[in-house]
């Protein structure tokens, strides 16, 4: 089509619908008849029925119990079992969530805490989590990080085992630095079922 068509049917449709939609006008004033008053009167606030609000006092004590201070060892815990269930995926979490919230959940909060407890307690707390993102068959799950000896200290990982006659589990297991990450640590198994599961993180 050429540009001069293509102009005048714009303005022809322009012109068409001009003035089929009108936006709704609400004006709301109090106008009298002589027009001299256009605006709303305004309300006095009832100051007889209001409450004063006083703000609580508490001592020092009160005041230092209600502070809530986030404990670095718990949130690293806290991220390991997140990451731990991120690399499930929904797909496998929906048949096996049940067996990972009952028995490896605590049992890798146990193996965090006791890493934990190994730390020196008068020092800075060191460890975090380095988080590698495997989908599909990879078995890392995320290392522990210290970054006081900047090294890796242990690294978690599940594997898929097909068992013959059994079906598929998952081991859930971790690696320490101080065997050269070669012997497996086991945390728990879960069992799947027969037929081939799904990828990581799927």
């Amino acid at each position: 089509m050429k540009l001069w068509l293509k102009k005048i049917f714009v303005a022809t449709v322009a012109v068409m619908t001009l003035g089929i939609y009108v936006p709704p006008l609400d004006l709301d004033t109090n106008a009298e008849v002589n027009h001299k008053e256009i605006e709303s009167p305004k309300k006095q606030p009832d100051i007889a029925g209001a409450q004063l609000y006083d703000s609580p006092t508490f001592s020092d004590e009160e005041q230092a119990t209600q502070l809530v201070v986030l404990d670095p060892k718990d949130i690293l815990v806290n991220d390991a079992k997140e990451r731990t269930l991120e690399k499930l995926g929904p797909r496998i979490l929906t048949q096996v969530n049940q067996e990972v919230t009952e028995e490896i959940i605590p049992n890798l909060e146990y193996v965090m805490n006791t890493m934990i407890d190994c730390e020196d307690h008068n020092a800075a707390f060191t460890l975090s989590i380095i988080e590698h993102k495997t989908p599909g068959y990879g078995e890392k799950i995320f290392d522990l990080y210290d970054d006081e000896m900047d090294q890796i200290v242990a690294k978690f990982h599940v594997r898929r085992e097909h068992r013959p006659q059994e079906g598929y589990w998952f081991n859930f297991h971790y690696h320490l630095a101080a065997d050269n990450y070669e012997v497996h640590h086991p945390i728990g198994e879960v069992f799947w079922s027969k037929n081939t599961p799904p990828k990581w993180m799927s």
